[in-house]
């Protein structure tokens, strides 16, 4: 069982697609650029997301169709997660992952200009995220602050937080 994370060791909360499942091809050629809510689990790790968290969008799985894995997204949490029932179609793949949403997280993620290949994190010495180490562990996964720091030397300047939901 992963170690509990606290709020002192939050970096950035870490999102995770898997193209076979959400067709994140489809969503990049309908002009799309920004992700505003993500499907989490139901658990102390989503009740901990606040508005403000900075936030990673992770691509997962084969690879095909150009879609690498690696770290294709960057922003905030704009909300509190929040109990969702009757997901909308959207862009699901899976019809058994739509339905299975249960809760989500509003959000303001932009797409990187250039993605980081997990292949480019490698190379730059970082092995140890949550999600290389577990890479089929629900939603969210997490950075601490000193994977951040490290991320951050491979990342365009971070995106600034919305601030219409931080009060």
């Amino acid at each position: 069982m992963p170690p509990a994370i606290t709020r002192q060791q939050l970096g950035a909360w870490l999102l995770k697609a898997n193209p076979a499942l959400w067709d994140l091809r489809g969503f990049l050629d309908s002009g799309e650029g920004r992700l505003t809510s993500w499907a989490v689990q139901r658990n102390y790790r989503s009740d901990l997301m606040a508005p403000g968290d900075r936030a990673l969008f992770w691509v997962s799985g084969s690879g095909r169709d150009g879609l690498f894995r690696g770290i294709w997204g960057a922003g905030h949490i704009s909300a509190e997660a929040e109990d969702w029932v009757d997901a909308e179609r959207g862009f699901w793949l899976d019809e058994g992952g739509r339905q299975a949403v249960r809760r989500r997280v509003q959000v303001d993620i932009t797409f990187l200009a250039e993605p980081v290949p997990a292949t480019d994190l490698v190379a730059h010495g970082i092995i140890d995220l949550e999600v290389q180490r577990q890479p089929f562990m629900g939603n969210p996964s997490w950075v601490s602050h000193p994977e951040l720091e490290r991320l951050n030397e491979l990342l365009p300047p971070w995106p600034d937080p919305p601030t219409a939901n931080l009060g």
